[in-house]
């Protein structure tokens, strides 16, 4: 789809109002949704005013964190047109998306449409045609939306981010991020060892045969590369091995794709939940000065002296050095709250910073719509034998600017 003649207003640095007090609706009401909720009550500038979900437990459940919080009881709503009669209410300014990944593009277009800002889980769309109305709607209204991609916001990536911000790793060439996760007791049990037959990423992975979560690994790699920001993903690669399970059972077992950018420079994104194999996003940032991997052990090496490998006590005096903003900010305070989770603190703080000081936001509907389009495209370059597939350029050209 070539949108590249139309004309549109352009939100790669969108600056709206300032917002003295953000008023928050919540649509879907999982147990993310909730862990938000929470954090929300301990961020100076909001307060949520509105819920919604189908289950009318988790709407009580959420509704009990903002009292008990000593905050005024929000709004509910629940039935199938339930998220639209949030988005319509006059009072939200943020409407912030916690449901399945099907519905994120639909809601979030709507709450646009009524002049709402739009914070959606991760993906923000499962296929390209809602990846362009979601910038397409977010041109045309000047509204916000941000794809919740947690990740972008973990000490490690931030300090590499930072590094590689300050020429510190040279010219980065080749990058890797994944999203190599065990999960087959997880999404194909519940408590009593019984298939969850209605799980809804259940049954989306095994329709399809594609990275269908690929932006916990490629979004701090977009970042470190200046992905939409002086570089832009131009074409894909991507191959899956054979499945395993029943044919109701999970996606491709390994998905392995390779993006070329206009530059010229590399990205491989792998996925697989299915297989007994330690956890990992790998964040592998190779330049000419430098390099860095997250996992299995967090390391540096720099030239001329490549060899050297930086771990431990050294990466961590590193990781120190070049400590990104962020982490001083918001660690010490999001750890006591969530624990590990301190990166979704982290991340929900500076939104509502964002928005209450009419800042750009530190992510954009761009790349929302570029990290989430690779769930379809990497599913028709997969089914065609490794074809290689285009990858549309949603800044409209705006990337080399």
């Amino acid at each position: 789809m070539d949108k590249s003649n139309n004309t549109y207003n352009c939100a790669m640095q969108l600056r709206c109002e300032p917002i003295e007090c953000v008023r928050i609706g919540f649509v879907g009401l999982g147990v993310r949704a909730k862990r938000a909720v929470h954090r929300m009550m301990h961020i100076d500038g909001c307060k949520v005013v509105a819920l919604c979900d189908l289950v009318d437990e988790n709407i009580n459940e959420a509704a009990a964190i903002v009292t008990e919080s000593g905050h005024t009881a929000p709004a509910t709503f629940t039935g199938k047109d339930g998220w639209k009669q949030l988005c319509e209410l006059p009072y939200i300014d943020l409407v912030y998306i916690c449901t399945d990944w099907a519905s994120h593009a639909d809601i979030a277009v709507y709450a646009m449409q009524q002049g709402k800002h739009v914070a959606t889980e991760v993906p923000a769309a499962t296929t390209i045609t809602d990846c362009w109305r979601l910038v397409d709607t977010a041109e045309q209204t000047q509204r916000h939306c941000i794809m919740l991609e947690n990740c972008c916001y973990d000490e490690f990536e931030l300090c590499t981010i930072n590094m590689a911000q300050q020429g510190v790793l040279g010219d980065i060439i080749h990058a890797e991020g994944s999203y190599l996760h065990d999960l087959r007791e997880r999404i194909s049990s519940n408590d009593n060892g019984e298939r969850k037959w209605s799980n809804w990423q259940v049954e989306f992975m095994g329709k399809h045969n594609g990275n269908p979560y690929p932006t916990h690994g490629l979004g701090p790699i977009a970042l470190a590369m200046d992905i939409n920001r002086g570089d832009r993903m131009k074409s894909i690669v991507s191959v899956s091995s054979m499945r395993v399970g029943d044919k109701n059972g999970l996606n491709g077992t390994m998905n392995s794709s390779l993006i070329t950018t206009e530059k010229g420079k590399t990205i491989l994104v792998q996925h697989c939940i299915s297989l007994p194999r330690p956890y990992s996003r790998s964040f592998l940032v190779s330049g000419t000065e430098g390099f860095a991997q997250k996992y299995p052990v967090p390391m540096y090496a720099f030239a001329p002296d490549s060899e050297n490998i930086i771990t431990g006590n050294a990466c961590d005096e590193i990781v120190e050095k070049y400590r990104h903003p962020f982490v001083a900010e918001y660690k010490e305070r999001g750890t006591e709250l969530c624990g590990r989770r301190w990166i979704d603190y982290a991340m929900d703080c500076r939104l509502i910073h964002c928005l209450r000081n009419g800042l750009p936001l530190d992510m954009n509907v761009y790349d929302a719509a570029l990290w989430s389009c690779l769930v379809e495209l990497t599913d028709t370059s997969a089914n065609n034998g490794g074809t290689p597939v285009e990858i549309p350029d949603f800044t409209r050209g705006k990337w080399s600017k």
